[in-house]
């Protein structure tokens, strides 16, 4: 393993650690929810009122604003220029600022507008609508403070801190639940409100010692003609819309889906939960820790290094999904039984949601990596092309839609937005090949090929000790369902590391050495910055 390729490990460890952290936070605030508010009136307006925030978030913290910031200041700090780099960050954030406040101030102002606007139902309820848009106006200025942190994270991932910038989405987790319980019996749901604004503070807050530590020096200018700002929004400009074009395709598949029977958006929404547990540990991880690794290389125009690393950092993806994927597809019913069937949530449910699971994560390799595909071009300084093909994507997605929910109903929309994920993934590689030639190489198509046998022989694995569960034990006992998923998935996860020690597999060696460094607490993120 070059160099690199170990930094990229460790990063990718590091990044994936702080998400998990993120993701339990997550499922601890949302039963806290639960628990004190229940599912009503309040509840209602305030899920709506926050999902537009959040939906910017999901622009900002996760996407279009890192995506093109990341490789521009790359260039600047490749060609030992700090200074020149350091303006750059202080004329992006300050251009920000001001770009923030005219946005918090239309918002606040149009929160009637734009609560009709995405939750027109409310209308017939004054006291509901009257509700969400107080809280959006409350909330709305978290905007501000999810923006902020994104930059901030930009900047240390060049400089690769990737721990502080991965743990910070964990405050906002924090801040809800710390105000939800100790606040909810005086001002009620707007306990909820006020954690979502402390979160957001303290993700921004949680850079700075950071940022001072790297000796980041901040400016106050603000240069519209900078070639750097310029550069910047012409790549910004179509990744958001990029982005944009993807929440478009989410929205459609929740219209098509309000047609059909009872139960079929919330079996899509549980199903798509329990997918986006190994797409946020595994691949937002890893895309996170991969671009400004390859932006770098593009900058010194070491293209063959570039190459490897994407290369390494597709294989580090599969060693983790591929096996998730068949998992969560042998498991599907198990998983969903034990975490979902308990209350109100029947067997009947549980099928619905085991369908969508399934259809959901056939294309749950191709979702990952298309992260991976999306950011080589960013680092290429490339956002057209991904906007291009993502728009032909989206009208492929919708007439899947349409043809499929007719054979297949809620299933057909999952399955449809799976196999539109895989020609996505296709189409992209090829004019990603096309642009670096050779980026896919034989070493990693033979690689695909021996995870994909290994990934098969552990899903035969958890598939014969599910059914051994299933015959010889109550499985209505939460101890037993507990005991057949996890002893399921640990059998079979020995016959997947095992086996690929077997065939020989280099990558699992240095997988397991990087493993164990990081459960001993020995990977640490590198204090230079070259």
């Amino acid at each position: 393993m070059t160099d690199g390729n170990l930094r990229l490990a460790k990063y990718t460890g590091i990044v994936m650690f702080a998400t998990l952290l993120c993701r339990i936070l997550g499922l601890g605030r949302e039963i806290v929810i639960s628990n004190l508010f229940g599912a009503g009136l309040e509840t209602d307006a305030f899920f709506v009122a926050f999902m537009i925030p959040n939906l910017l978030r999901s622009f900002l913290g996760e996407g279009a604003l890192n995506s093109t910031f990341i490789p521009i200041f790359s260039d600047y700090l490749t060609h030992k220029d700090q200074k020149k780099a350091e303006l750059f960050a202080s004329n992006i954030l300050n251009i920000l600022v001001i770009t923030l406040f005219i946005v918090i101030f239309l918002g606040v102002l149009g929160a009637p507008w734009i609560v009709d606007l995405i939750a027109a139902g409310f209308k017939q309820n004054p006291e509901k609508f009257a509700l969400t848009i107080r809280l959006t106006r409350m909330m709305f200025p978290y905007i501000f403070f999810v923006a902020i942190a994104a930059l901030f994270m930009g900047i240390l991932n060049t400089y690769r801190r990737f721990f502080i910038p991965a743990i910070a989405p964990a405050m906002l987790n924090i801040g809800m639940i710390f105000f939800a319980i100790y606040y909810t019996r005086e001002i009620g749901i707007f306990s909820l409100a006020l954690g979502v604004l402390a979160g957001g503070l303290a993700q921004v807050l949680i850079h700075v010692p950071a940022l001072v530590r790297d000796h980041f020096q901040y400016r106050w200018i603000i240069q519209w003609n900078d070639p750097g700002v310029k550069s910047f929004f012409h790549l910004f400009i179509p990744a958001i819309l990029g982005l944009a074009i993807d929440r478009i395709n989410f929205v459609v598949d929740r219209i098509i889906a309000s047609y059909l029977s009872h139960g079929s958006i919330s079996a899509l929404y549980y199903a798509n939960r329990l997918m986006q547990f190994p797409l946020g540990v595994f691949g937002i991880a890893l895309s996170v820790a991969i671009l400004p690794t390859i932006s770098r290389y593009v900058s010194k125009n070491q293209i063959n290094e570039m190459k490897d690393t994407f290369c390494y950092g597709m294989k580090i993806l599969s060693f983790f999904i591929l096996p998730s994927t068949v998992a969560l597809i042998v498991l599907s019913h198990p998983v969903i039984r034990l975490f979902y069937e308990h209350g109100v949530f029947s067997s009947k449910d549980t099928r619905m949601t085991e369908v969508a699971l399934v259809s959901y994560t056939v294309g749950l390799f191709a979702t990952a990596a298309l992260r991976l595909v999306i950011n080589a071009f960013y680092a290429l300084k490339d956002t057209r092309t991904p906007l291009k093909i993502g728009s032909l994507i989206v009208m492929i997605n919708i007439i899947l839609d349409l043809i499929m929910v007719r054979y297949l109903a809620h299933a057909g929309i999952a399955l449809a937005t799976s196999i539109a994920a895989i020609l996505h993934f296709i189409t992209l590689s090829i004019y990603l090949n096309k642009k670096v030639n050779g980026i896919y190489n034989r070493e990693l198509y033979i690689f695909w090929w021996k995870i994909s046998l290994l990934s098969l022989l552990m899903g035969i694995c958890c598939w014969l000790i599910a059914t051994y569960f299933s015959l010889a034990f109550d499985l209505n006992n939460k101890i037993v369902q507990i005991s057949q998923v996890m002893i399921s998935s640990s059998l079979g996860l020995i016959v997947y590391y095992f086996g690929g020690i077997m065939m020989g597999i280099p990558e699992f060696k240095n997988m397991k050495s990087t493993i164990r460094k990081l459960f001993k607490g020995r990977i640490q993120e590198e204090d230079n910055h070259d």
